[in-house]
């Protein structure tokens, strides 16, 4: 078996991290400020983009986990390209909700916790719009790491005799 140097140690992995790192911190100031909101404000937008935050946390930290135990297998990519792939969805949906939000009306007229508070609710929508946007980066960059950078393992007809043979003389069959 041909050993493969795995996303994380790989230069596309390393820029992985940086991304991984900016989606992190963004969806843990979108989660402070949505847990603020939800207190008296429990819309649609605020819940969802809560959610998605809480969720985007847990599952970034367990698939970084699971990828880096799984660092040997040839699959181990594949756990931060299906969690990529799901939060890039929920944190573009999250933007949109928050963006028909605030957008449409004066930040003003729709009060969180009975409050004006624009900047928090511009901010929310920033950052979600990072965090998707990182997630959409990660995505990407293991994308490009499964094709193009993980070396694949061809064998000559003779390198697969010679192996073959060389397992039978172990085995003690030749």
């Amino acid at each position: 078996m041909e050993r493969t140097q795995s996303f994380h140690g790989h230069p596309l992995g390393a820029v992985g991290w940086v991304a991984r790192a900016v989606q992190t911190i963004s969806s843990i100031i979108v989660l402070g400020i949505t847990a603020w909101a939800v207190t008296d404000t429990k819309s649609l937008t605020v819940i969802f983009t809560l959610v998605t935050s809480v969720i985007s946390i847990f599952a970034v930290a367990c698939s970084t986990f699971t990828s880096c135990m799984s660092r040997n297998h040839r699959w181990h990519a594949l756990v931060l390209i299906v969690t990529d792939g799901i939060l890039s969805y929920l944190w573009l949906t999250s933007f949109i909700f928050l963006a028909l939000d605030f957008n449409r009306i004066s930040c003003r007229v729709n009060r969180w916790n009975g409050q004006a508070v624009c900047s928090r609710k511009y901010t929310a929508e920033a950052f979600s719009f990072i965090a998707f946007f990182m997630t959409l980066l990660g995505l990407l960059l293991e994308i490009l790491y499964v094709y193009y950078a993980k070396p694949r393992a061809v064998r000559s007809k003779e390198q697969t005799e010679q192996n073959l043979a060389q397992n039978l003389n172990e085995a003690g069959l030749t």
